[in-house]
């Protein structure tokens, strides 16, 4: 009887295929990549060890994000909690963790260090369209806020002195100005703090039903994959820790 137990608590539910729907965000999820990125290659294994398998779509951050919130997918991955996403969507487990930060250029003679969101706004600032920061930063009145629409764009605004700070996934922008050859990383400088710390999720649309089960199944496959070394492994094939 024990024996019996045991298995129906490790034995997985029937096997599904879940389609998934994310932007590209490199190295995180990434269309060029065999393994479709860091984020892609840990929901794809801990999908695996319950039985199951992922498709992946790769779209424009904000079309992604309406796909999956009318149900068009089981879920978007690589999205960040905040209330009024909360709304829509259930949140999975954390898949990884990251911060948001201010990236300016050196020879403005911006400082390095601020306390208050307030101590910037003598800055152009600029924000991704639809990106997820923290609630205070986003509802900040006193901050002057241009929209940019991805990664590369707003590395070329900065260097361009159309904005003077960018507020980015510092991952990103790492990863992002590595590919521009046109920009050198060591003029810009990072802001300390960050402007907020975000745990990237799979997001899975309040419309479906089966949106409970499909969480339930990936976090324990995601908990599986800690467990048995098999995420720290992916972790340092990506980024070499």
């Amino acid at each position: 009887m024990a024996l019996f137990c045991l298995l129906a608590i490790c034995t997985p539910a029937k096997a599904d295929s879940f389609h998934l729907v994310t932007a590209p965000f490199k190295p995180f999820t990434d269309p060029d990549h065999p393994r479709g990125g860091f984020l892609v290659e840990i929901t794809r294994q801990a999908l695996a060890l319950r039985g199951h398998e992922l498709k992946i779509d790769y779209r424009p951050w904000a079309r992604a994000l309406n796909d999956a919130q009318n149900g068009s997918y089981d879920g978007l991955l690589s999205a960040y909690y905040n209330d009024e996403r909360g709304k829509n969507f259930q949140f999975s487990a954390p898949l990884n963790t990251t911060k948001m930060m201010f990236v300016g250029l050196r020879d403005k003679n911006i400082p390095t260090r601020y306390k208050e969101f307030s101590e910037l706004k003598e800055y152009n600032i600029g924000v991704g369209r639809k990106w997820a920061y923290c609630e205070k930063f986003e509802k900040n009145k006193e901050l002057k806020k241009s929209t940019v629409n991805d990664e590369p764009s707003g590395i070329r605004m900065l260097f361009n002195n159309r904005i003077d700070l960018f507020a980015v996934n510092i991952d990103q922008y790492k990863n992002t100005i590595s590919l521009m050859n046109e920009f050198d990383v060591h003029e810009t400088l990072i802001l300390e703090p960050a402007i907020s710390t975000n745990d990237q999720h799979i997001a899975a649309p309040r419309t479906l039903p089966t949106s409970g089960i499909f969480l339930s199944e990936f976090n324990t496959g995601l908990a599986a994959l800690k467990a048995n070394g098999g995420y720290q492994k992916i972790k340092t094939q990506f980024f070499g820790f």
